[in-house]
């Protein structure tokens, strides 16, 4: 069951690269993006919850550390035991996917196609709620460097929602790769160095515990907590019934740390090859790096005391005890004096404020219990705001220039992922949402990211008001990336043969069973970890369930055309030259003529670079503008010289769509033939406006003659008799301007060409026609028509015309080695060196 599903010699030439794979590409060069570039580029999505894990841990928890910590150990368990290899497993037979919709068309069988419709929809409710969840967090954070915006926090908000939506449509997604990288690598490095002092110092000084409650209260009186959740008796008072409860529900809470992870598969396009290397082991690195963040500050704040603090993250309290306490000179609670100024401060905060105002500031997030509250009259009020102004005025002594200096940039770092966490959001959504315009079940203009991201925001914009909390929206959150465990794992696991077989794997093989043991695992861990969601998030789940149904009923009248699946509307829409933009009779038939589009654009692209386009003399733009005319291929599906195309060419999404773009793609040789075809149009219009200038009967050279000469010469390496009869069925014809720009150029060549080519017939002709050429006496001449002046071609040319003797003017005696019709009938110019007029 453990065996490696992976070829041994592929393993091998994959490991021997793993140095250059782990640094490649973190300056935007190489391949792709190697292991550090996409752990990087994915760190604001994947670990930015990572700081707010702790603290949704203990507030599901109710405040009990022991409990939060037994929870997260075992979803840490299920993690990497079960989600890291099904999505190992994944990513090596599909790395290209995309995500867990996708991944299910791509390699699992039909009778599960539908979970990739309610994948997209949950992924696309995960990416609007990643909008809500990253702003508001972003905002929280703020407090920390300007505590007195925290009246404005929402407002804030929707600001930073607003202004990464604006970068990002403006920039787009590719141009802000690099601000992903620089971000997210310097947030994962700080992390793990602040982290490694935290812990440190958590297991060398617990005695620091006495400045969580300063901390805390000072945060509440300046606004920026909301809500306090702390234990209220030991542990062991509590009823197993109680404990279980709490284990589950910290369970559900502490699940948002994880929520990052789908994006690193669903980056997978970007990585540097082979790209299931790359995926898997950033998919290690990344659970190594979520798991033990969370273990080291959850490790912290049991032993600080750190409870759950509403607005502020945990991990930023942990940075403010090592702000003062190892960068800064350190404090105990001896040093905390209350001074008269301390006090008449307190008078004047009581005195401006209600007795209540005075109480809530106190009392704000259950921090004191309500057995100090009540009772407590003004002296005792007093006394307690001017305590926490001294421990404020102490604690920001004691930080130093260099604590400060700590707290700032752990603040500015920690904001700026929060906010590029939003555009991994922005960016995820748009993809799904691209994915599902590519397969029909989205309108089309949601191909383009920038209006999926706009879209996202337009969503986030509406609910950040109604949410506000952090607490609120990881309820609804985690049902999204739960799912996409469920939906990945599953998919592993019921893979089809085939995809086995393309893989190199036997089915039924002890790789075969080792590759669906992962995915087992992983369905093992992803369905207890979604049986704890639906039983503990109960209030999120009609919600969750009901904007899916509507997601998905809409993805599925999109595709159909309407509620009923009609075979008329599904099925290929014929091609009408000149027109891009059908009017489709359902979302399916669009992604169909979509993927012909795509493989007929593709295949040209690769024609031009490869050179076998060259022959034509004509620029790549014209040869596209008439396939793109003829054939109804959008111009901006070609990329011959797209720098930032990926050349290999990545799957359908489905199984159909793969099938139409593999058969537009395999019509190489009728494209060959349907540009040369104009190619001949062109010279033939050469051909039929010109030669009259050498017409003269009397020496017999009639229509025919000179006609059949200009062929020959203009065709050497085809078939006398077959280019005459096709010439035979040469019409003009007024043709589309996108047709003729091509045709007018092999028109322009053969003008060039005529004159280097025939210069000694012509000149036979010339003295033919002054009478200096006897009758009677033939004319043998030899003229090469290739550049290696192996091939030639031996003329004879009589005085008396055609009908005299029966024996054409031109005959081939000395014939190429190609066969009629091969596509190489056009000669090139003589002199290689001689510029062509455009």
């Amino acid at each position: 069951m453990f065996k490696s599903y992976i070829n041994p010699e592929e393993r091998q030439s994959a490991d021997s690269q793993t140095k250059r794979l782990m640094f490649e590409g973190l300056l935007l060069g190489g391949s792709g993006l190697g292991v550090l570039a996409l752990i990087f580029e994915i760190a604001a999505d994947a670990f930015s919850v990572a700081a707010y894990q702790t603290l949704l841990a203990i507030h599901g928890a109710n405040g009990y550390h022991e409990i939060a910590i037994a929870a997260f150990i075992v979803l840490s368990i299920f993690l990497f035991l079960g989600i890291v290899p099904a999505y190992k497993a994944g990513a090596y037979l599909r790395p290209n996917a995309g995500g867990s919709g996708p991944l299910v068309e791509a390699i699992g069988p039909p009778r599960m196609r539908w979970l990739s419709w309610i994948g997209t929809s949950l992924f696309f409710l995960d990416a609007v709620l990643t909008i809500i969840i990253s702003s508001i967090s972003a905002a929280d954070v703020t407090m920390l460097i300007l505590p007195e915006l925290a009246q404005y926090r929402i407002l804030l908000a929707e600001f930073y929602a607003f202004f990464i939506m604006v970068v990002l449509v403006a920039l787009g997604p590719k141009r802000a790769v690099p601000i992903f990288l620089i971000g997210g690598g310097a947030f994962t490095i700080f992390t793990i160095v602040a982290l490694t002092l935290v812990s440190g110092a958590a297991v060398s000084f617990p005695e620091w515990s006495f400045l969580t409650d300063g901390i805390v209260n000072r945060l509440e009186a300046a606004g920026v907590i909301e809500h306090v959740v702390r234990a209220q008796q030991d542990l062991q008072a509590l009823a197993p019934t109680v404990v279980f409860q709490l284990f589950f529900r910290s369970m559900s809470s502490a699940m948002l740390g994880f929520s990052g992870y789908e994006v690193i598969p669903a980056s997978g396009k970007h990585a540097a090859k082979p790209k299931w290397k790359v995926i898997n082991t950033a998919l290690t690195l990344a659970a190594v790096f979520l798991i033990g963040t969370g273990v080291f500050q959850l490790f912290a704040a049991q032993r600080w005391n750190i409870p759950s603090t509403e607005g502020y993250s945990t991990l930023l309290i942990e940075y403010e005890i090592i702000a003062a306490q190892t960068f800064g000179t350190g404090i105990t609670p001896d040093d905390i004096v209350v001074t008269q100024a301390d006090r008449n401060a307190a008078v004047n905060r009581v005195e401006s404020m209600s007795a209540e105002s005075a109480q809530q500031t106190l009392e704000l997030g259950e921090d004191h219990t309500p057995d100090d509250l009540e009772g407590m009259t003004e002296e005792q009020l007093i006394e307690e705001i001017a305590y926490d102004i001294a421990f404020s005025r102490t604690i920001s002594a004691a930080s130093g220039p260099t604590g400060r200096s700590f707290l700032a940039v752990a603040g500015v770092l920690l904001a700026i992922i929060l906010l590029l966490a939003q555009g991994g959001g922005y960016v995820g959504g748009a993809a799904v949402a691209a994915n599902a315009a590519r397969l029909g079940r989205l309108p089309g203009f949601f191909s383009d990211d920038r209006i999926g991201i706009a879209v996202i925001w337009g969503v986030a914009f509406i609910f950040i008001p109604i949410i506000r909390e952090v607490v609120i929206v990881e309820s609804y959150y985690a049902f999204g990336f739960v799912s996409a465990f469920i939906i990945t794992s599953t998919t592993v696991f019921f893979v089809r043969e085939d995809v086995l077989i393309e893989r190199g794997i036997e089915p039924g093989s002890s790789e075969a069973r080792s590759l669906k043991f992962a995915g087992l695992r992983g369905m093992v861990a992803s369905y207890i970890m979604g049986v704890v969601l639906v039983t503990q998030k109960t209030d999120a789940l009609l919600f969750i369930v009901l904007a899916g149904a509507v997601l998905t009923l809409l993805q599925f009248y999109i595709a159909n055309g309407g509620f009923r699946r009609d075979a008329k509307k599904r099925g290929l829409p014929t091609v009408r030259p000149g027109v891009w933009h059908h009017s489709y009779a359902s979302g399916v038939q669009r992604s169909y003529d979509e993927a012909r589009q795509r493989g007929i654009a593709n295949m040209v692209s690769e024609l031009i670079e490869s050179g076998s386009l060259v022959k034509f003399n004509v620029e790549p733009e014209r040869i596209i503008r008439l396939v793109s005319y003829t054939h109804g291929v959008k111009p901006d599906l070609f990329h011959f010289n797209d720098q930032d195309h990926e050349h290999d060419h990545v799957e359908e999404p489905s199984i159909e769509l793969e099938e139409v773009y593999q058969d537009a793609h395999a019509t190489r040789n009728e494209l060959l033939k349907h540009i040369e075809r104009y190619s001949h149009y062109g010279i033939f219009t050469f051909i039929d406006k010109y030669h009259m200038n050498w017409l003269n009967p009397e020496t017999g050279r009639d229509e025919k003659v000179v006609q059949r000469a200009m062929l020959d010469i203009l065709f050497p390496r085809t078939d006398p008799d077959l280019i005459w009869q096709e010439y035979q069925t040469y019409r003009w014809e007024k043709v589309p301007e996108a047709v003729w720009q091509f045709c007018r150029e092999r028109y322009r060549w053969a003008k060039d060409q005529w004159p280097n080519l025939s210069d000694r017939i012509t000149t036979v002709w010339v003295l033919q026609d002054y009478g200096l050429v006897p009758e009677g006496v033939d004319v043998d001449m030899q003229i090469i028509v290739d550049d290696s002046h192996q091939e030639v071609k031996t003329v004879h040319i009589h005085t008396q015309g055609a009908d005299e003797d029966g024996v054409d003017t031109l005959n081939q005696t000395d014939s190429s080695d190609a066969q009629p019709g091969d596509g190489s009938d056009e000669n090139l110019d003589k002199d290689p060196d001689q510029p062509d007029e455009n």
